[in-house]
């Protein structure tokens, strides 16, 4: 061989080695929701199992405990992740507002994402005309009881406020707190509360006209809904006092339900993972129902559409199809998606896809009550409204963060709903409400 020969060789085998896949992978990084530890189940379901199958792609999954707030900082900066999370539409509508957000049109006709999704939740991913925002999972606010409970003390579920406040009497009188709640660690928690009241006193469909435009939020049926919370805010049902309810963590308030500290827990469906594993060493039995309807206008037990995660892709990222095509893998394998959101009893990483009830399997049979009665329910278009998928969002932040200043009685219900309307009324002028489906 040749010295010329060996000097051609050794560069033909250089640039082969330099252009081969190992050297030109292509690395997508995810920011989820959740602490700074990497979740197991995810990381085995979703990012192992796809980085086993590509070898020309690596997925990185962050964790990011205040996902938010960090992620905003970064797309600000013209940095970020790839592919980040936002906890509903009305956040990330303001990122998208800001061009931070990646239209997914494309590659939304590329997969045929619109046949595969629920389309109420599809469409909450719509923003101008484009979709911007993957749903992660559906969710609804329900309440948790324990059952045994119940049935030592003869209660019955309310169906009416009469019954409700009742029931509230008769479980303080026991020494027990009517719900299990608290806002330390997430002060939006607030708007659960607020979205309930506006749900069961006001109504669906007076909700839905405030949100389209054609009722105010001043009107007497809201501020109702409020003037009602407040009452029971202060009459300690969550937790026993305000004070309590402001300093009560996750683990603190689902260890007082666990415990028999309290009697119920009004909660998002995200509360079966807490429930079953807070009751799994407990001989009480647990159950859940819809939130009661306590006036007329409220209307039959239903529930309010949520989106509680989304999922899109950052504008600046270089990589969007690639990114894209990772989350069309995510949701194409349905049975992979279940296997994953079992793992969290459902609570969790439950993507909007279109289910059947064979789908759920071994399921706990509380858990597929709800899911199966959520989707007849909701398809028969009975359901209410989540303010953090349909508020605007600066509604969306004023209805959980000034909350607190109505709470303090440093302003009346009225007062605070007066304001509220302004801000609708500078979102509608500036289009940036969320788009409502036809009720």
């Amino acid at each position: 061989m040749t010295k010329s020969f060996k000097i051609l060789l050794s560069v033909s085998f250089s640039a082969f080695l330099f252009c081969s896949p190992v050297f030109s992978k292509t690395v997508i990084t995810w920011w989820a929701e959740g602490s700074a530890v990497r979740d197991p189940d995810v990381i085995d379901i979703i990012e192992n199992r796809f980085n086993a199958e590509h070898s020309d792609i690596e997925l990185d999954i962050v964790f990011k405990e205040e996902v938010t707030e960090t992620t905003r900082t970064a797309l600000l900066s013209g940095t970020g992740p790839d592919i980040f999370e936002s906890p509903g539409p009305s956040y990330i509508k303001m990122l998208q507002d800001a061009g931070f957000v990646q239209s997914l049109d494309k590659y939304d006709k590329q997969y045929g994402w619109k046949d595969k999704l629920l389309p109420w939740a599809y469409n909450s991913g719509m923003f101008d005309g484009e979709f911007y925002a993957f749903p992660k999972n559906y969710e609804s606010m329900i309440y948790f009881y324990n059952k045994t409970l119940f049935e030592e003390n003869g209660w019955s579920l309310p169906t009416n406020l009469t019954e409700y406040e009742a029931l509230a009497e008769a479980i303080q009188a026991k020494g027990m707190y009517p719900f299990a709640y608290g806002a330390q660690g997430w002060q939006p928690t607030h708007e659960h509360l607020a979205g309930n009241y506006i749900n069961t006193v006001a109504g669906p469909d007076n909700m839905y006209k405030a949100l389209i435009g054609e009722k105010k939020w001043t009107d007497p049926e809201f501020v109702a809904s409020l003037k009602l919370l407040k009452k029971h805010m202060d009459a300690g049902y969550w937790s026993g006092s305000l004070e309590n309810y402001y300093a009560l963590g996750w683990d603190d308030f689902n260890g007082q339900f666990a415990n028999r500290d309290s009697a119920m827990m009004m909660i998002g469906s995200w509360g079966f993972n807490p429930t079953v594993s807070g009751f799994a060493d407990k001989t009480d039995e647990w159950d859940w129902a819809p939130l009661p309807m306590l006036t007329p206008e409220g209307g039959t037990p239903n529930y309010q559409l949520a989106i509680g995660s989304t999922i899109s892709i950052n504008a600046a990222s270089e990589n969007a199809d690639t990114a894209a095509y990772i989350l069309d893998w995510v949701i194409s394998n349905r049975e992979q998606v279940l296997e994953l959101t079992g793992r969290f009893n459902f609570g969790a990483w439950l993507l909007p896809l279109k289910y059947q009830e064979a789908d759920f399997g071994d399921v706990d049979p509380r858990i597929k009550r709800f899911l199966m009665d959520f989707a007849k329910t909701t398809g028969e278009g009975n359901y209410g409204y989540t303010t953090w998928s349909f508020f605007a969002a600066d509604p969306g932040v004023h209805i959980w963060k000034d909350m607190e200043v109505v709470w303090a009685n440093d302003i009346t219900v009225e007062e605070f709903l007066e304001d509220h309307q302004k801000l609708w009324d500078k979102a509608r002028k500036k289009n940036n409400t969320l788009p409502i489906g036809d009720r």
